[in-house]
């Protein structure tokens, strides 16, 4: 029996990303036995109704409420489309529609609770006033309540669903997330047999938050002369010597696979990270990592392993790690080949999705056979709402 699954998938950062890979398997072959609809959830729609009142009418209004308006509204109209068996969302908007989440077999994927983020300066969020605060804790302790299961991207997330808003354990499932292996390759050494003249690797939208100002910072004071560093971000940076910058590099692009292939060491020295997708793309493609200890990097590095895990923020710990990974070139070798162990080991998006999909399979399992529309009428690119 077929089965009629949502997905609900916000389209910013690393949810992007997670949401191209887990749909590229579902689309593939071995999944006929459910049809799944896709929602492509977003905070700005060009030339939409929302942003025109805003530009037109109401130009005072902060774009940050116009965005979460349209996510909560994409949300309800998503999930009021059609009779679902089964529903999986990442996105936060649910916690205002808890009464029709909780009518059909709902999986909650989150890759850190609203406390953990609270507690991160680097996100930017201004402090709640008890009462807001208040709030925020209980729609979303309700909305984990109400979802048949929660899907953790790392421990550390399901630490704190647990332990701060009292879910039970039992209901709260870590899947890690996956890359593509077959695409994201090891191209063989570069530079790798040199002490200097190596490519360092920055990847990260947002580039204050993810460390880059301490990358840029350690790269003004560093001696070592004759080394390149390579930036993927949104933002602007200011030319420096040996410094690159690569801005409108997409996901999962052909750019951006060759620039992992042709580096030599990836960094991420975050100051607030929740599960750092571009280090497991490092590390698929082979190569040493060096990340902060923010957020659930534990699931991700082996600290001397496969790279190194630095204090979040402090550079003088972030210089000691580079200057024992940039001096050891069979240091360097032996972290990448032990970086794609882990990579093929733990994050395989194939796996990563079948699990994925086996939960909600048997979800839907406990609905009733449903009379709703046809496939040609179910699935397709997106049904967001025309707002």
């Amino acid at each position: 029996m077929t089965r009629d699954i949502a997905f609900l998938m916000e389209q910013n950062a690393g949810h992007l990303t997670n949401y191209h890979n887990l749909r590229k398997v579902i689309d593939g072959p071995g999944y006929g036995d459910i049809r799944p609809t896709w929602h492509e959830l977003t905070y700005h729609r060009q030339e939409g109704r929302i942003e025109q009142l805003r530009d037109h009418y109401l130009p005072f209004v902060p774009t940050y409420v116009t965005g979460n308006t349209r996510m909560v509204l994409e949300f309800r109209r998503a999930i009021s489309e059609a009779p679902y068996d089964a529903i999986f969302t990442n996105s936060w908007a649910g916690i205002f529609s808890i009464r029709q989440l909780a009518k059909v077999p709902t999986v909650i994927d989150f890759d850190s609770t609203p406390r953990q983020i609270d507690r991160m300066p680097a996100y930017g969020s201004p402090a709640d006033v008890a009462p807001l605060a208040a709030l925020k804790y209980r729609l979303h302790q309700r909305a984990y309540r109400s979802a048949r299961l929660l899907h953790a991207r790392s421990n550390w997330a399901k630490q704190s669903v647990v332990e701060e808003y009292g879910i039970p354990e039992d209901k709260v499932i870590v899947n890690l997330p996956g890359v593509d292996l077959d695409f994201l390759t090891p191209s063989g050494p570069l530079h790798s047999e040199k002490s200097v003249g190596c490519r360092i690797l920055f990847v990260g939208a947002d580039f204050q938050r993810k460390g880059g100002d301490l990358l840029l910072d350690w790269f003004d004071h560093q001696t070592w002369g004759d080394l390149e560093l390579h930036l993927v971000t949104r933002e602007s940076v200011g030319r420096r010597p040996g410094v690159t910058v690569h801005p409108g590099v997409l996901p999962n692009s052909p750019e951006l696979i060759r620039l992992y292939q042709e580096s030599d060491v990836f960094v991420l020295p975050s100051l607030g990270e929740c599960f750092g997708i571009a280090t497991i793309e490092a590390m698929a493609a082979g190569l040493p990592v060096i990340v902060s200890d923010a957020g659930g990097t534990a699931d991700i590095v082996e600290h001397g392993e496969n790279g190194f895990i630095t204090r979040a923020g402090d550079i003088e710990d972030f210089a000691l790690v580079m200057e024992a990974v940039l001096s050891d070139s069979v240091r360097r070798r032996l972290m990448g080949a032990r970086s794609r162990q882990l990579a093929e080991a733990r994050f395989d998006m194939k796996r990563s999705a079948a699990r994925t999909v086996d939960l909600l399979r048997g979800l839907a399992a406990d609905r009733q056979p449903m009379t709703g529309m046809g496939h040609s009428e179910r699935s397709g690119p997106d049904m967001g709402v025309a707002c």
